[in-house]
């Protein structure tokens, strides 16, 4: 079981990546972790998740969202984070399920696509996306972030 506090790095570890650091087109290295029956209990348990709404052909599934508890941690293997970050938004695309009864490796990865500034804020747009080691996708995320500096 990978635990996203096993992977992720805090505020403070290490120097933190500023704004002027971030390179559109970056890649992020890959993050493998797994997601075990217990990290989809826990899941559910904490966000209060009803389990009938994840049932697909009479087969119990995670809810999809169980990870983007890992998404920043994709981010942060490149650039450390930075506190005082906002998150903005995220557009999400689930493609595949993750069935609740098994392990499932998971390979996130990702790239920055745009930094800008509006309003005096610093903007930051990255994709992540979550496949399993045979390439198969199973969850797209496109964030966007603000920083201080």
């Amino acid at each position: 079981m990978t635990r996203p506090s096993d992977v992720k790095p805090r505020e403070g570890d290490q120097p933190a990546a500023l704004y002027k650091d971030w390179v559109v087109g970056a890649k992020f290295p890959p993050l493998p972790f797994t997601i075990t029956p217990d990290v989809v209990d826990e899941y559910i348990s904490v966000i209060d998740a009803d389990r009938a709404n994840y049932v697909i052909d009479g087969r119990q599934a995670a809810p999809p969202n169980v990870v983007l508890v890992y998404m920043m941690a994709v981010m942060y293997r490149l650039y450390p984070p930075q506190q005082g970050g906002i998150m903005i938004g995220n557009t999400i695309e689930f493609h595949n399920p993750i069935w609740a009864d098994e392990e499932t490796e998971v390979i996130g990865s990702g790239q920055v696509t745009e930094k800008f500034e509006k309003k005096g804020r610093k903007y930051i747009c990255y994709d992540v996306e979550f496949k399993r080691p045979d390439g198969t996708l199973l969850v797209s995320c496109n964030h966007t972030s603000a920083f201080p500096e």
